[in-house]
């Protein structure tokens, strides 16, 4: 407990890393689930019209739609993978360890800090996969990695601090999905007006306030998170 915050979190972050390297439990589920939905949309898509697949892209309707179906499949396959971070210490036995270990603070740093990596290498493997499959175009590629990597960052912070706040709880698997809906509604609306601007279905403006909104989202989790964690912690 005498060692510096900054060990302590990168220490925890080493733990996650090496875990999810041993089982790939998490990363595994959400890119499996990710990976079936997105076929199972793009097939839906490319029924629409067989022969005129180009000029049914360019459709301003079914870009609105792209770009909520490509978000939902990114949150919610960060859903399926993310609580496990402080679930799993739960169910293992290990977190009284973990607590002789390192600060609370520290400790929700470290498994936040890989779920936002996890959470963008996931992001942007779906996203590749989506664009792919239905031949959908990019007009504003710097607004759609602003929205990936702010939307990733906010995604794993509101889902890391309910993982957090649910893994003492007997159904702690139901209750930290429970938690999450309500933290992840506001995220569903930018996430979504970001991804349609940057399809071409909005404005710029509009969709790089979206990511900036998103941004700001994930720095409360950040600041405000730690403190929220330590205060279950304690009890």
């Amino acid at each position: 407990m005498n060692s510096p915050w900054k060990t302590e979190v990168l220490a925890v972050f080493r733990k996650e890393a090496m875990t999810e390297l041993r089982t790939k439990s998490g990363l595994a589920t959400g890119a499996l689930f990710g990976f079936a939905t997105v076929v199972t949309v793009a097939f839906a898509l490319f029924n629409i019209n067989p022969n005129r697949v180009d000029a049914v892209f360019r459709d301003a309707p079914l870009k609105d739609v792209c770009a909520s179906l490509l978000w939902t499949i990114v949150l919610f396959s960060a859903l399926l993978s993310l609580p496990r971070a402080f679930l799993a210490e739960e169910e293992n036995g290990t977190a009284d360890l973990l607590r002789l270990m390192a600060r609370p603070h520290a400790v929700f740093w470290g498994k936040m800090l890989f779920n936002i990596l996890q959470t963008w290498a996931l992001s942007l493997f779906l996203s590749v996969l989506f664009i792919a499959f239905t031949g959908l175009e990019v007009p504003l590629p710097g607004v759609f990695a602003f929205c990936l990597l702010g939307g990733g960052a906010s995604v794993a912070g509101a889902v890391t601090l309910c993982g957090a706040l649910a893994a003492q709880a007997s159904n702690r698997a139901a209750l930290a999905g429970a938690i999450a809906v309500p933290l992840l509604l506001p995220l569903l609306q930018w996430g979504v007006t970001g991804m349609k601007a940057s399809f071409g279905g909005g404005f710029e403006g509009g969709g790089i306030a979206a990511a900036v909104g998103m941004v700001s989202y994930a720095v409360l989790v950040v600041v405000v998170g730690p403190w929220i964690y330590a205060a279950v912690w304690k009890s």
